[in-house]
């Protein structure tokens, strides 16, 4: 038992501290090149220089004044990640909300709404955007007020509609996936036995179809991330935000690519850990 955590604590240390050194190796490239050749003896001095840099983060700074960069890029990186879990959970709740609708409803009128999901996932992720922005301009135009702010000025942060675009190509790709689960879980044996048996839909939904239904959603996770961090900083620039990634835009130096790029995979480490660790005990599902 002891060599077994001890050996799993190994593990995990060790591709973490190769994640660490193989960022640190990106984020130092651009010291290879020399215009159009590549100078190893250069790119090596870089990642010397930056493990020296990274070895005193108080005293890293950005931008032409010589800001420090702390705390303000755990300010940007706060904004970033608010955003972004908010986002991710309420992508879940939500396809789970609709899906549970959408199997009571007629064979014709389900295919309407796969067409319609269909629909939104072609529109690009900018023509939602600057589509959710005129409509809150229109709102406004009727109405004299503003529901939600269409975008960040300054220091101003603004979460409504980046969570809400960020959230929409999410969700539509969770109800896609959790549709084909759930129909193909509600056609099982044990589900048709306890419809005889007169269990009501909610019960079977939530008591039996759900809790095997999560497991493949839980999967599917790892592809939403990296999907929904792909978007993100469509999402940063078109609203304005003040988020890390444009933080990254806008003070483009190796030191602040490298410790944003280790924040965003910290959490993103941690994550696939305990996925790989609660899955073996979810492999089975519970009927």
């Amino acid at each position: 038992m002891v060599k077994n955590v001890l050996a799993t604590s190994l593990g995990i240390v060790s591709q973490f501290t190769i994640a660490i050194l193989g960022i640190i190796c990106l984020g130092a490239l651009p010291g290879l090149f020399n215009g159009l050749k590549l100078n190893f003896s250069q790119y090596f001095i870089t990642i010397k220089e930056l493990l020296i840099n990274l070895s005193e983060p108080s005293k890293l700074t950005y931008s032409y004044g010589n800001r420090l960069l702390f705390p303000e890029i755990l300010i940007r990186y706060q904004e970033t990640f608010i955003v972004f879990i908010l986002s991710f959970f309420f992508s879940i709740l939500l396809a789970i909300i609709i899906v549970y609708f959408l199997m009571g409803v007629k064979e014709r009128t389900l295919n309407t709404f796969k067409s319609i999901f269909l629909f939104l996932e072609s529109i690009p992720d900018i023509l939602l955007i600057v589509s959710m922005q005129f409509f809150i301009v229109w709102l406004y135009k009727k109405t004299n007020i503003l529901f939600v702010n269409i975008a960040a000025a300054g220091d101003e942060k603004v979460r409504a509609l980046p969570i809400l675009a960020l959230s929409i190509p999410t969700t539509i790709m969770f109800i896609k996936l959790l549709l084909l689960r759930f129909q193909t879980e509600f056609e099982k044996n044990y589900i048709l036995l306890a419809k005889s048996k007169g269990l009501g839909k909610f019960k079977l939904f939530y008591n039996h179809v759900l809790r095997n239904v999560l497991l493949s959603l839980f999967f599917f996770t790892k592809t939403s991330i990296w999907f929904m961090l792909s978007n993100l900083y469509i999402i940063e620039y078109f609203f304005n935000s003040i988020g890390i990634l444009i933080f990254v835009k806008d003070y483009n130096t190796i030191e602040v690519f490298t410790v944003s790029l280790l924040l965003i995979y910290l959490p993103i480490f941690i994550y696939l850990q305990i996925f790989k660790m609660v899955t073996p005990k979810l492999i089975k599902e519970v009927v």
